[in-house]
């Protein structure tokens, strides 16, 4: 075993933590596996020659500045000295970020070079590469993980890896061209949402002969192995998810693919579920009443609308009453329950409260939140395509998909740097630049929607690890009040980078018309209070910030309504992993699972301490497993309040909740306003801890 991985095992000794050698550790892994093995330059000329020359850096790239730019931007990102701060950022950037030799021997970037690059790539002058090398090397934020991997590259993937599909219109037609753009985008490493609900259920009509349609399981089963078959040349298994409408007559088939003792025949192994849930299915769940299900084409005969099209609150009523549609009726509170048990044994389904996503929708002028992404924070309308047979494609509709743009805060770094606002516009600049340097041409929809729509994803992350540090319980008051006033601080800012990017280019999205953008209707909480902090405790955190005032929000409302907006939407917070671990700041807005966290990767384990980890700090970190769920999710509705998409929100139960339990976190976080919920993650008791809690 290498001595750096041993000496990062024995932070945990018995049961005594023991952080200091996390970073013995970290000196050593430099010492013995990354200086030794790094390439040597004698000058940053000689290291831009030999990357370009070998296809590694993309040598148009350095056309657009002059060497002296150049050389600024290298020379400032070394300038600030940075350090990794634990052995577990260090190998995460280096096992899965730095440009290595093709035979994967040497490292070719430090760190500094990586975060160079990246800003010269996603900037437009060498000013912009100036001040976005700043903020990367001092991680106020960090982009995804495609973009950090990818930016600067010659021949190498795309900037975004994550999209949602909503071409599975219910024709043979549209079902064969969705598989085949799924297989595009797995191939190169994209997690891709399929929207299903306009399908036929099982037993329908087809082409006047009745009982014949295999239903919604039937595509995904083919969706689930055309994931495992494009898996990005066996380096990177394929990832995706489905989502289903509650309404629809096939949804307990789906949901039962997921469940462990599932028939192995119709099993989903790789496909992700994901449930849509209207108001009504919660209110007849909360009365204990049934409901009807429905079978979308005897619903689309009926009344000529797709499935995805049925505003379910308004119209379930007329829909249950009319003799001529086919239904069945199920109790709503056991298909919740339903909902509870497979989530007990799989994790799935994700949920999706379609009403308090559309509620809070600010476009619904373009259309309709239908359904989310793979980690369930992207929520956007999303239009159908309509394809048609070889030799007819003049009659193609196509409709609006989305790619996934993202990047997060790193709440601790953000603020330190005592600027939020500087920190969100360069955030800002980088994904629009990564938006307009994005062109997926395979999959037309997501073309017109990313050139027309120009949606981005402006998250955070190390809340937990932020709060601990500063002595603050998380879900307390203090730290809800924390959450409200940065997450409002951070739409500010975002969107008056988005308005100066739309006055300074000309360019408004798609939709801005008619939106409740131009209304000012989308911003009205900001103009009935401010949100600023009320205890000393926070008020403290913000010192030296400049927090937007009643005044500034009206100002910019107004200058959004002469300029418009760039971007239909700006912020999503994701569910950050490795980049969590290179920022060191505990992931996305959630608390952590361990305190000491213990991963194994190829046989070997990695011991990650959080950080502020100490004596002073340990009872601040209290893991999410053993909190009361409602914490997290007044949390997650703290901030939802000013995320205009959705925030991956999962819940951590021991394997003793009932299902009755996970039932009223469901309701919970309905009533909130909580759009999604991701995974239900449970920790399993062992039998050490049965007989410690007997005792």
């Amino acid at each position: 075993m290498e001595r750096w991985i041993e000496l990062n095992n024995k932070v945990i000794a018995g049961n005594v933590v023991q952080p200091q050698h996390d970073s013995e550790a970290l000196q050593v892994y430099f010492q013995e596996k990354v200086n030794p093995n790094t390439v040597f330059f004698h000058d940053l000329k000689e290291k831009i020659r030999y990357l370009t020359d070998h296809g590694l850096w993309d040598a148009t790239l350095f056309e657009r500045y002059s060497a002296e730019e150049v050389r600024s931007v290298f020379e400032r990102a070394y300038s600030y000295k940075f350090r990794f701060k634990s052995f577990m950022g260090a190998s995460k950037f280096y096992n899965e970020y730095a440009t290595m030799t093709p035979d994967r021997s040497r490292w070719l970037e430090r760190y500094e070079d990586r975060m160079a690059i990246t800003a010269l790539a996603r900037s437009e002058s060498a000013d912009e590469a100036l001040e976005l090398v700043h903020h990367l090397v001092n991680q106020t934020f960090t982009p995804a993980t495609p973009t950090l991997m990818n930016s600067g590259k010659a021949n190498t993937g795309r900037l975004v890896s994550c999209f949602l599909l909503q071409d599975c219109t219910d024709n043979l037609d549209s079902i064969t061209k969705t598989l085949s753009f799924v297989a595009e985008l797995s191939k190169g490493g994209g997690g891709i949402g399929v929207e299903v609900s306009n399908l036929r259920a099982r037993g329908e009509s087809l082409r006047g002969i009745q009982n014949v349609t295999k239903g919604v399981l039937g595509v995904a089963k083919m969706l689930d192995n055309m994931l495992r078959y494009a898996d990005q040349a066996g380096q990177r298994p394929g990832a995706g998810a489905i989502y289903l409408n509650v309404m629809h007559a096939d949804f307990l088939d789906v949901l039962s693919a997921k469940k462990i003792a599932s028939d192995e025949d119709s099993r989903l192994k790789t496909l992700s579920v994901g449930a849509t849930i209207p108001d009504v299915f919660m209110e007849k769940a909360r009365l204990g009443e049934d409901i009807f299900q429905f079978y979308p084409h005897s619903l689309w005969q009926e009344t000529g609308k797709e499935f995805s099209d049925i505003d379910w609150t308004r119209d379930y009523q007329a829909l249950a009453d009319n003799a001529n549609i086919r239904k069945k009726r199920v109790s709503a509170r056991r298909v919740l329950e339903d909902i509870a048990v497979t989530q007990g044994e799989s994790g799935y389904p994700y949920l999706l409260f379609e009403g308090n996503a559309n509620r809070a929708n600010p476009i619904a002028n373009v259309g309709s939140i239908k359904m989310s992404n793979l980690c369930s924070e992207i929520l956007q309308p999303t239009l159908p395509s309509y394809f048609h047979a070889y030799g007819q494609e003049a009659k193609d509709r196509i409709g609006l998909d989305v790619s996934c743009n993202l990047s997060s805060l790193v709440i601790e770094q953000t603020m330190n740097s005592g600027d939020i606002g500087r920190v969100v516009s360069a955030a800002i600049g980088l994904l629009d630049n990564v938006a307009r340097s994005t062109s997926v041409t395979e999959v037309p929809a997501v073309k017109r929607a990313n050139d027309e729509m120009r949606s981005i994803g402006l998250g955070a992350m190390g809340l937990h690890s932020f709060l601990a540090g500063k002595e603050l319980v998380y879900g307390s008051a203090e730290a809800l009040e924390f959450v409200d006033v940065f997450f409002a601080a951070v739409h500010y800012h975002a969107r008056k980078a988005s308005m100066q990017i739309a006055r300074d280019t000309g360019f408004v999205f798609k939709g801005f018309e008619g939106s409740r953008y131009q209304s000012g209707k989308h911003f009205a909480q900001y103009l009935e209070r401010e949100f600023v902090p009320h205890t000393a405790e926070v008020t403290a955190l913000f010192e030296g910030h400049s927090l937007p005032s009643r005044a500034d929000w009206q100002q910019l409302v107004s200058d959004i309504k002469q300029h418009g907006l760039a971007h239909s939407f700006v912020m999503a917070v994701a569910p950050t992993g490795s980049i969590s671990y290179v920022s060191h700041a505990s992931a996305s807005i959630m608390p952590i699972t361990e305190r000491v966290e213990t991963r194994t990767s190829n046989k070997a384990r990695t011991i990650y301490p959080m950080p502020h980890l100490s004596p002073d700090t340990e009872w601040y970190y209290e893991e999410a497993y053993d909190m009361d769920q409602r914490r997290v999710l007044d949390t997650v509705a703290a901030a939802q309040k000013h995320v205009d998409q959705g925030i991956s929100c999962t819940l951590f139960v021991p394997s003793t909740t009932s299902t009755r339990a996970l039932q009223a976190y469901y309701l919970y976080a309905y009533r909130l306003g909580i759009k999604t919920l991701y995974y239900t993650r449970m920790r399993k008791t062992n039998l050490e801890e049965c007989l410690s809690c007997v005792v």
